[in-house]
């Protein structure tokens, strides 16, 4: 039992605590050091978060109008419309989906940037001034007095940005749309500099959305209301001509629908609002995780220095 005893002094746990201990002294030492890198750190962070530009985000809760009735229609007459190759009216989903990568388009962004001082928002923007609510622009890309591109272009590129440029922009920084798959909401989301911008910038592309698909309803309804009465005059079958009769009465309700409604295909249920508050940048988690950072770093270089140098090595 003594020589058990003996030993007992190189247990692995005894080695461990030890360790522990030598650990702590070896951080404690170094405190100074740590503290200081950390301080850098955070200052730095703070420097570099303040001359960050704000941005702002509007945000809108839309819904596809659905129509039971062409739903209908499309399920009790899909085999005569194949037969005759006329398409039938879209369901709900499908109208979500349509109107979700219609907004996602470089074809819808090009459409916006027909409106006036939309592409110089989208890529000539330099600060907001919150006093009067405007929008100031980088007068070395844009002119917004003569109301000229000054830019110097890229291999490839004109002075005056593409629509293509704008896409990418529009895409990677400033829209964000995504839905429901349970409930069919759609979500969509515009940040920029200026709140005011970002409101009005979502509203047209909403309103824009919504006109060009009515638009697209009613002329694809126009040329099947025109095919479904010339083939009821060469039929004189009694149940092809109720099936037709059927088919231009879902036809007839679409153009009403569409003339009726200004929220054709997008319904709001929470319009675009100015938001009163930045979305980002988040200055305070930049400085958190700036100081974790430091911290982690000074810790690292404390103990790399004593354990290779030697344990008298200690900053």
């Amino acid at each position: 039992m003594k020589e058990v005893d003996k030993m007992q002094p190189n247990d692995p746990y005894n080695d461990n605590e030890i360790d522990l201990k030598e650990l702590f002294q070896v951080l404690w030492k170094g405190k100074k050091f740590i503290i200081l890198i950390a301080a850098i750190f955070a200052i730095s962070a703070v420097v570099y978060s303040l001359q960050l530009t704000n941005y702002y985000q509007s945000k809108t809760l839309v819904v596809t109008r659905g129509d039971s009735l062409n739903q209908g229609l499309s399920s009790q007459y899909s085999g005569l419309a194949a037969m005759t190759g006329l398409q039938l009216p879209s369901s709900g989903e499908d109208k979500a989906l349509q109107a979700v990568e219609l907004i996602k388009s470089r074809k819808f962004v090009k459409h916006l940037l027909t409106f006036d001082n939309i592409l110089p928002s989208i890529m000539a923007q330099k600060s907001y001034n919150t006093s009067s609510k405007e929008l100031l622009f980088n007068q070395k890309i844009y002119d917004s007095e003569t109301k000229i591109w000054k830019r110097k272009p890229t291999q490839n590129r004109r002075i005056k940005p593409s629509y293509l440029e704008a896409h990418k922009v529009y895409m990677n920084d400033m829209m964000s749309i995504s839905q429901d798959k349970k409930t069919g909401l759609v979500s969509i989301s515009v940040e920029h500099i200026s709140p005011v911008f970002a409101k009005e910038f979502l509203e047209l592309i909403v309103r824009e959305a919504n006109l060009l698909i009515r638009n697209r309803d009613i002329e694809e309804s126009s040329k099947a209301l025109k095919y479904l009465k010339s083939e009821l005059s060469k039929t004189s079958f009694v149940e092809t001509k109720e099936s037709i009769n059927s088919l231009i009465e879902g036809q007839l309700e679409t153009r009403m629908m569409a003339s009726i409604h200004d929220e054709y295909s997008l319904i709001s249920l929470e319009p675009p609002f100015i938001p009163e508050e930045k979305f980002r940048p988040k200055r305070s988690f930049l400085v958190i995780i700036a100081t974790i950072l430091g911290g982690m770093l000074s810790v690292m270089i404390v103990l790399v220095r004593h354990y290779s140098l030697g344990k008298e090595s200690i900053i």
